[in-house]
């Protein structure tokens, strides 16, 4: 007897789990099993109408004049879902209900059976490249962020000197994030250079003196903060104008310092999606002043004087809605939250009997691809009485255009206009070809893995293909609860490569078992060593490669991460599954066997 058999006989059992480890590996497995069911189910494509239980006589005829008829109508108490044989017939069926006004998400219906989404499982989400559906790449102009700091600068050191009745100094922005004071020749710079310092702020400016005049620079850490900031709201901003748009899986993700990634499942003409989400528009109310300097025409070409400062901006503005006026002209109602609601009331009884402008500003390119500010006057009306956090406001061209904007108004103004760099386009024929493509690579790799351990290990080989299915299951169980993991075509890339390392982790285990085997241990002595010898290589190698994809997932973003995140779970999956499963079949079966085998 080895002194490590004489160990084990005073300790314990050779190769005995006990009942807790069992019990917890059996909740694991059935567990991420039975979320894992969902997904193997499928799903189809369909149209969620919100506001309705039923549809229309018109939605009906509608329908059918385009010859598109639902495979399954599932209705709720105030929503009807519309399941669809393929993406064409839902894409066609939300053209013609938008057309009339309904109110309609895209979705995919889960073909699992009731008493599962009952429990909340679901399907795993798939990514754009198995979906289909549409990618934009949008640059959040920064330039435009750091100008405007620069500006606001120089209209508050303006105000200040003004107010302390400093005169002669000339304020100016010199560049995108620059302000140059300069003072006017013999005078003290003592007092200018005190009201500066109280309108810098802590830190965000820096300070220099040379020449009679004050320069006044943006500093690196505040420059960083404004852009990751704009960046950050603009983000927040085309993720609620996307939720108005009615796309229920849509992925809004930053990449790199200055860019906003979109991915549209499902959605194959982005063109409505590219004008509303590139859209740079702001509606603000401004006081008519007949001798202002500050003019804008309105949409007859009319120039109108308006104050230098809005009396209010949109972002008081908490819903806004569109609809047809007493005379038959399209209006948007506006309801305000309560700061702006009390600036509003404050303002219009101050000026009752006197006009009022609601000025609309949007961000274009123009002919060398810079965007530039388009502003015009929408409406001017008389203040008949005190306003509220309510009112309407008129002058729109069409009910369309009134729709866009209560839309825009009600998502939020962006921080900062957007261009859009990018476009891609995946058809859904060409989805449904990369699901097939990569899963019928997954079957193929396990089916040439499982011959291989069943014609080397036999009877062991079995045991590893169990821990294999196993595996996958956990796996996939793992993805559909994982909030916001997508599988994509470089996900399952990961679960072929996943796979493979779970059949090295039988391999390295059970050739220790062998060559104790050949030693001339018994076939119980060879288990422990093979499994205890074995553990370590397994655990380092599993390891370093657990690190390399954390680091992957977090500098990589879209195809990269889709591929760490299945790579990260195939890990653990595979050494819960390859080390503690396959023991747990193996121990009750040979665990205790005395015999003195040639080969398992």
């Amino acid at each position: 007897m080895t002194n490590h058999t004489r160990r084990r006989a005073k300790h314990g059992v050779m190769n005995r789990m006990s009942r807790w480890s069992y019990a917890l590996l059996l909740l694991m497995l059935v567990t991420f099993t039975f979320y894992s069911l969902p997904t193997f189910f499928g799903e189809q494509p369909s149209i969620g109408l919100h506001g309705q239980a039923a549809l229309s006589d018109a939605q009906a005829r509608a329908l059918a004049e385009r010859h598109i008829a639902p495979r399954l109508v599932i209705a709720d108490a105030d929503r009807l879902e519309l399941v669809f044989a393929s993406q064409d017939e839902q894409q066609g069926a939300k053209q013609v209900l938008d057309a009339l006004g309904a109110s309609t998400t895209l979705e995919f219906h889960a073909n699992a059976p009731a008493w599962l989404k009952a429990l909340d499982a679901a399907p795993i989400k798939l990514g754009l490249d198995l979906r289909g559906g549409s990618q934009l790449l949008i640059a959040v102009d920064t330039d435009f962020v750091l100008e405007r700091q620069s500006s606001n600068l120089v209209d508050s050191l303006r105000a200040a000197l003004r107010e302390a009745r400093l005169r002669g100094a000339q304020v100016q922005r010199d560049g995108l994030d620059q302000v140059v004071v300069t003072l006017p020749a013999g005078e003290p710079a003592a007092s200018y250079l005190a009201v500066v310092r109280h309108e810098l702020g802590q830190g965000q400016w820096q300070l220099t003196r040379g020449d009679g005049r004050l320069i006044l620079t943006l500093s690196a850490k505040e420059r960083s903060e404004l852009i990751n900031n704009a960046v950050s709201q603009n983000q927040k901003i085309l993720q609620k104008r996307i939720n108005e748009l009615g796309i229920v899986e849509a992925a809004v993700q930053r990449q790199g310092q200055g860019a906003i990634r979109i991915e549209l499942p499902g959605v194959h003409n982005p063109k409505q999606a590219k004008e509303v989400l590139g859209a740079t528009a702001s509606l603000a109310f401004y006081e008519v002043v007949p001798e202002g300097s500050f003019k804008v025409a309105d949409r007859s070409g009319r120039p109108i004087a308006l104050a230098r400062k809005p009396v209010l901006t949109g972002e008081h503005i908490v819903d806004a809605r569109a609809s047809m006026g007493e005379s038959g002209q399209p209006q948007v109602g506006i309801v305000l939250d309560g700061a702006g609601g009390s600036v509003m009331s404050r303002f219009s009884r101050q000026h009752v009997g006197k006009p009022m402008a609601s000025l609309f500003t949007e961000y274009k390119s123009n002919g060398e691809g810079k965007l530039k500010a388009h502003s015009e006057v929408i409406n001017v009306a008389t203040i008949q009485t005190a306003l509220g956090s309510q009112f309407r406001i008129t002058g729109l061209a069409s009910m369309s255009e009134a729709q866009d904007l209560a839309m825009l108004l009600r998502a939020g103004a962006l921080t900062a206009p957007l261009k859009i760099l990018e476009e891609r386009s995946i058809g859904p024929t060409l989805g449904m070809q990369n699901i097939e493509a990569g899963f019928s690579a997954l079957a193929f790799g396990m089916a040439g893995m499982a011959l291989f351990m069943i014609l080397w290990y036999r009877k062991f080989g079995w045991v590893a293909i169990t821990a294999l299915v196993a595996n996958l299951l956990m796996q996939v169980g793992m993805l559909a609860l994982l909030p916001g993991a997508v599988l994509t075509l470089p996900g399952i890339a990961g679960l072929v490569l996943t796979v493979g390392m779970a059949v090295d982790t039988h391999v390295l285990i059970f050739e220790r078992i062998k060559d104790r085997l050949r030693e001339g241990g018994s076939l119980a002595n060879a288990i422990d060593f093979g499994y205890r010898s074995a553990f370590r290589t397994i655990f380092d190698a599993n390891i370093t490669t657990l690190i390399s994809a954390v680091i992957l997932y977090s500098v990589g973003s879209g195809p990269l991460q889709g591929f760490s995140i299945t790579l990260i779970l195939g890990l653990l999956s595979s050494m819960i599954t390859g080390i503690w499963g396959t023991r747990a079949i193996i121990n009750p079966l040979w665990g205790q066997s005395s015999l003195k085998l040639s080969r398992v």
